[in-house]
């Protein structure tokens, strides 16, 4: 294995690189995966008959995202990850600041009226709380959705790291007189009474990097969640990046159509989902079943219900509520039953780490320029009616395939 002796400026620098490598690898994989499928080039290892070689392919984004956690558990803590992470996803969240700010100041100018939009997630939590409860909503960005439940009557505190997304969040709130106030504060460190939220919402269960601070996360929503009150935890599924384009895409309509009929097939053709780590945008993740997330958080809570969302395939929810009579103030981590997760330890040096990040590197390359050659031939047909973008976008594959696969070499051998 790979010295973790490494100065903090090289440590640094690796875990971004690899970080910026994660969040290329996810931005532009969706229109490149069913170009890698279907070409000629992957014909004869499809052939082969080797599952776990068609896994490879058909989910190369996945195991590109695989081997660089694996080096990332090679040459860092827990915490070393976590403290970059939280530099990636300020990365992330950097044009929401200013684009809240800029749509603040027109909402003033023009005198418009506000708009909500409410998701299926936000009715379902809407008909278990009860009218005008204290509400947190933990990692609230710029506020968006704490002004939903607000102008639903509930009395909404966000809170968030990021303290330029809570301003703007607090303007907002002012400007539209509704009862929500945005607190600079971390969720591993909740500075609040004990019982005093009747309901709670996380959306980023699993971003945590270490066993501590699931342990502190849980720990703290227990403590100030009210006897009786609910509690709502998401946590996400095997992520498949050509699923998330659907969310927010600047592609065409006549592209994102076309690739919302092959994103598809990742869920039909891919490895079932698993309670499993991997990096995806350049954050850390542990995805859950059902199963694992029920059982993580009976640590805590009582477990209502538990159910992967119907209108959102990505994510699995659990509602929650606080053990009665439960001293939690003596708890360790060793009585604190975590379920396995699978974990990929590739057997490295410095040398063969440089060698894998300049490989990737090179594949993020590829994978944007054929990116804007697929976009490029969309934008040149408003319908494809006729035409088969597969075989109409002259795309080189080879040298692509052939750095996938000196990349996936140095994976642990696995059973077919």
């Amino acid at each position: 294995m790979v010295s973790t002796n490494h100065n903090d400026e090289f440590l640094t620098n690796t875990l971004m690189h690899i970080l910026d490598l994660s969040w290329r690898i996810s931005r532009y994989s969706p229109a490149m995966k069913p170009f890698i499928r279907f070409s000629k080039q992957t014909e004869d290892i499809y052939k082969q008959g080797k599952v776990t070689a068609r896994n490879l392919f058909w989910d190369f984004d996945y195991s590109l995202q695989r081997i660089l956690l694996g080096i990332v558990n090679a040459i860092a803590t827990p915490e070393q990850l976590n403290n970059s992470c939280i530099e990636r996803w300020k990365v992330n969240l950097t044009q929401l600041h200013t684009t809240k700010q800029r749509k603040l100041e027109e909402s003033i100018k023009s005198g418009n009226p506000y708009q909500f939009y409410y998701t299926k997630r936000d009715e379902f939590i809407f008909k278990r709380i009860k009218p005008k409860s204290r509400f947190l909503y933990l990692g609230c960005g710029s506020g968006t959705e704490c002004l939903n439940y607000a102008n639903q009557g509930y009395n909404v505190v966000g809170i968030d790291t990021d303290f330029e997304l809570v301003s703007v969040a607090n303007d907002w709130a002012e400007h539209l007189s509704l009862p929500f106030d945005a607190i600079c504060m971390d969720a591993i460190m909740l500075g609040f009474s004990q019982r005093v939220f009747d309901s709670f919402l996380l959306e980023f269960y699993g971003y945590q990097t270490s066993l501590s601070q699931t342990l502190a996360l849980q720990k703290n929503l227990a403590d100030v969640l009210s006897d009786g009150g609910m509690g709502f935890i998401v946590a996400s599924r095997k992520k498949y990046p050509s699923y998330w384009f659907l969310g927010a895409s600047y592609y065409k309509i006549p592209m994102v159509n076309w690739l919302s009929k092959q994103c598809l097939l990742d869920f039909y053709f891919s490895q079932h989902d698993g309670c499993e780590e991997q990096l995806n945008y350049g954050l850390y993740w542990r995805t859950h079943t059902t199963d694992s997330l029920s059982a993580e958080l009976s640590y805590c809570f009582d477990v209502v219900e538990c159910i992967y969302e119907k209108h959102d395939h990505r994510y699995v929810i659990c509602v929650v509520k606080r053990k009665e009579n439960q001293d939690l103030t003596q708890s360790s981590e060793e009585n604190f039953e975590v379920y396995g997760v699978e974990k990929i330890h590739l057997n490295l040096n410095n040398t063969s780490i440089q060698g894998l990040l300049n490989q990737t590197e090179s594949i993020c390359d590829l994978l944007e320029s054929h990116e804007k050659s697929v976009s490029q031939f969309f934008d040149e047909n408003d319908s494809i009616e006729g035409k088969n973008p597969i075989t109409s976008v002259q795309i080189e594959l080879s040298g692509f395939i052939e750095l996938l696969m000196s990349v996936f070499k140095v994976l642990p051998v696995q059973e077919s």
